[in-house]
């Protein structure tokens, strides 16, 4: 960024702005990407699952089947912790940075 936008041309805050905007879409467009991997993932999961349930239910005697379907399942159960953690995190990073100022928040929690 700072190779194509000369300091010369511009004022420095300007130059600054400018540089927060452009990181804040390529941070917006990396999330996004990162998400849809996730979400990509987790319905490969729940796909294989659903797979693998409908082959057991033709062969109810193969075991290699319920192994799959219990790693299937662990890794599904994986992915939802990880985003369940994530968001008690921004819960409680959320209440931390509005818990004492009086506004919206404080007002719906009396």
């Amino acid at each position: 960024f700072f190779k194509e936008n000369k300091k010369e041309d511009t004022s420095l805050q300007n130059l600054w702005d400018t540089m927060k905007a452009c990181m804040r879409g390529v941070i917006i467009d990396y999330t996004k990407k990162r998400n849809i991997k996730k979400k990509k993932a987790f319905n490969l999961l729940e796909e294989e699952y659903k797979r693998l349930e409908s082959e057991l239910q033709k062969t109810p005697q193969k075991k290699e089947i319920k192994i799959k379907m219990d790693t299937t399942k662990h890794k599904m159960g994986l992915i939802e912790k990880e985003e369940l953690a994530q968001k008690i995190k921004s819960a409680k990073q959320n209440y931390f940075e509005d818990a004492n100022k009086p506004g919206r928040w404080l007002s719906y929690k009396l």
